[in-house]
């Protein structure tokens, strides 16, 4: 990871920055902070949950992941619309890459040890790896290594081909999938069964990771990575390389818009025969996050960039300057404790939960929230300090 400061070289051609791209990425890890997944700062879900009226309730499990056979949450959609957006990123940082003179060869350098670092990181985020504790160590457990192999994945194809090229190989993908998925028989089962407990893509799992993964949970890992998740992250490319083209911003809009009607409808016409599960990553879930992050791209784009409403979305775009710094930052500490401070008082060496605000609210679900709240302004705050430093943490 490295902070970037310098502005680009005056004799080489600079990039213009999509606002609403990091406007979109913010909101996006906004979801994710503020619905309780990481950091401890989910004053969302604090919030529905104290007000006690049907609606919050409503929002409040809307921002729980959902059970199987359940009805889509928003919070199933948070962790993929992150990956469509590290796609829509891609053709602005190859192109950019490419215009400083940077070979194939060299990008090609640089994919690897991208996707390795995020390997990585996401061992520490989600596999436990400072623990120092085989017994608790997953290799696999984190929404940066979907990232990780889907960017790899994506990465290949969008250097090797032109859109049309990639359209294919998106079909090819995800054809290829289903065929394992629904053709290819799980021994003492058969072809075809989707359930929690018995599926190809966790039976592969079983084959290849067994314990190096959370084995209760139905998430699935070594089919689904390569082959789902690439494709979240080349439909976002396919946005980019629209958003980055020499179209007129009206024309790219109605691109867009088309885009999530053509994905919206495959996907609900693909699940009578193919399920949306979002824990397998099957292809009609990949078509109706398509359809979620292009209808997101087409409303950021209209309201942000086209409308030119950029300093409403400027608590967005902070967030989504430094996100991956924050997703690990909210990993490694506890930001409940450091907003604590500030809310639950200060006596001498440790907090005392009888003053401050929290105290004054008394203990229960209004104090919850205001101590997420407490948390999540830490964060902002901080993420920007570092945009108005201009210092943008990239992997």
């Amino acid at each position: 990871m490295m902070a970037e400061d310098k502005p680009a070289p005056e004799n080489k051609p600079a990039t213009v920055r999509l606002v609403s791209l990091d406007a979109l990425r913010g909101f996006v890890m906004f979801l994710l902070l503020g619905g309780g997944e990481i950091g401890h700062a989910g004053f969302l879900s604090a919030l529905f949950a104290a007000i006690d009226q049907p609606w919050a309730q409503t929002l409040y499990h809307q921002l729980q992941y959902s059970s199987w056979g359940d009805a889509i949450h928003v919070k199933d959609l948070i962790r993929p619309l992150f990956i469509f957006v590290v796609g829509v990123a891609m053709p602005y940082s190859f192109g950019k890459r490419l215009s400083l003179d940077d070979s194939k060869r060299a990008l090609y350098g640089h994919v690897l040890k991208r996707a390795a670092l995020l390997i990585f990181l996401g061992m520490i985020a989600g596999g436990r790896l400072l623990a120092l504790d085989r017994s608790k160590f997953y290799l696999v457990n984190n929404v940066l290594q979907e990232i990780a192999v889907g960017y790899l994945v994506a990465a290949v194809v969008l250097l090797s081909f032109r859109v049309r090229g990639q359209l294919v190989a998106l079909a090819t993908l995800l054809l290829g999938y289903w065929a394992l998925v629904m053709l290819v028989p799980v021994p003492g089962h058969g072809a075809g069964i989707i359930t929690p407990e018995v599926n190809f893509p966790r039976y592969v799992d079983d084959l290849v990771l067994g314990s190096l993964r959370p084995v209760k949970w139905s998430f699935t890992w070594t089919l689904s990575l390569p082959l789902a998740s690439s494709c979240i992250v080349l439909l976002g490319a396919l946005a980019g390389q629209l958003l980055k083209s020499t179209k007129g911003p009206w024309s790219k809009l109605a691109w867009l818009v088309a885009g999530a009607l053509a994905c919206g409808a495959l996907s609900l016409l693909w699940s009578r025969w193919y399920p949306i599960v979002v824990s397998i990553t099957t292809g009609s879930w990949v078509l109706f996050v398509g359809a979620v992050g292009l209808g997101l791209s087409a409303l950021f784009y209209l309201v942000v960039d086209l409308w030119g409403f950029r300093k409403s979305a400027f608590f967005f775009v902070v967030i989504g300057s430094n996100s991956i710094a924050v997703y690990m930052a909210a990993h490694l500490f506890d930001f409940r404790n450091i907003g604590n401070i500030f809310v639950k008082g200060w006596a001498t060496n440790h907090i005392d939960p009888n003053v401050g605000l929290t105290g004054w609210i008394g203990p229960g679900p209004w104090s919850n929230f205001v101590e997420a709240l407490a948390a999540f302004a830490v964060i902002w705050i901080g993420l920007f300090f570092l945009y108005r430093q201009k210092l943008f943490i990239k992997v």
